[in-house]
């Protein structure tokens, strides 16, 4: 597959529309994690201590189908992506990836590489870094076009751009009946100048979300049918502890004694508070007793 090779500049006035990813393509297309965003997609918010870049995340399935890869989930935690020429075979939760050819006769292949990120699993959709495909098919196979993935190959010199998953609402009311369930905000949220709500619609267990805002600032707040970390912050925190606030049992992560993630489930339903600010343990513990 012989994929145009041009790399689109990263434009820095890219607005953060939500819960986001970041990039950390290259050298010359990072930037601090305030400044760049892609819309639509999960990101990994940094914590105390963490690095300013982190990957940009972007949908398996969804991005390997539009190069002509065929993606094949293998039943052990491993997912194969083949185009015929190269392919790859990836761990959920593993930050290890490397490209080996698939010619036969042919012999070929990357040393194991980090990329900054393990795939994950977020909402039944797979997750891989940007950077995966640069690894397999040369730099800016796929690249950031006006704040959105954009897909170029060598039949369509243009870029073809993967809608938005995210559903925006205007009040928290239409938010919850596009979700079938509504989300309780904390007295926190109220601090902050600008509220938005989004749903990622995802058949029986869309998830809600809130993002509260005033300029770099940020608190995000989820909620999703079922179990499991739903944060979409795969940040390696330096302390992690799980706090029973009422009848809940909380996973708290952040670095010295102060907390920037918090995820739980409490009545069917998986919750999780990611803020720029880090808080002590009892504020996020009282924050989390006001949110249903």
């Amino acid at each position: 597959m012989n994929v145009q090779k041009t790399v689109s500049a990263l434009a820095a006035a890219l607005v953060l529309a939500g819960a986001v990813s970041l990039p950390a393509l290259a050298a010359e297309q990072t930037a601090p994690a305030q400044e760049i965003a892609a819309n639509g997609y999960p990101r990994e918010l940094p914590g105390a201590g963490a690095a300013a870049d982190v990957p940009v995340m972007v949908p398996l399935r969804a991005v390997a189908e539009a190069l002509g890869f065929t993606v094949t989930w293998n039943g052990d935690g491993t997912v194969t992506v083949d185009s015929g020429e190269m392919h790859s075979v990836i761990t959920i939760g593993e930050d290890r990836y490397q490209a080996v050819t698939s010619i036969e006769g042919a012999v070929g292949a990357t040393g194991p590489l980090q990329l900054g990120a393990p795939p994950y699993v977020i909402q039944g959709t797979t997750y891989v870094p940007l950077k995966l495909f640069d690894v397999l098919l040369g730099s800016g196979a796929v690249t950031l076009d006006g704040g959105r993935i954009a897909v170029r190959t060598a039949s369509d010199p243009g870029s073809t751009q993967l809608p938005d998953p995210w559903t925006e609402l205007d009040t928290p009311e239409a938010a919850a009946e596009a979700a079938g369930f509504d989300l309780t905000l904390p007295a926190e949220a109220d601090r902050f100048a600008e509220r938005i709500y989004r749903v990622l619609p995802s058949g029986s267990a869309p998830l809600l979300e809130v993002l509260c805002r005033t300029g770099d600032d940020r608190l995000i707040l989820r909620k999703a049918p079922g179990s499991g970390d739903i944060s979409g912050d795969y940040t390696a925190y330096a302390q992690e502890q799980v706090t029973a606030v009422g009848n809940r049992s909380v996973a708290m992560r952040g670095a010295d004694g102060r907390f920037s993630l918090a995820v739980w489930t409490d009545g069917g339903y998986a919750y999780s508070v990611c803020a720029d600010t880090p808080l002590s343990g009892g504020d996020m513990a009282a924050l989390i007793r006001q949110i249903r």
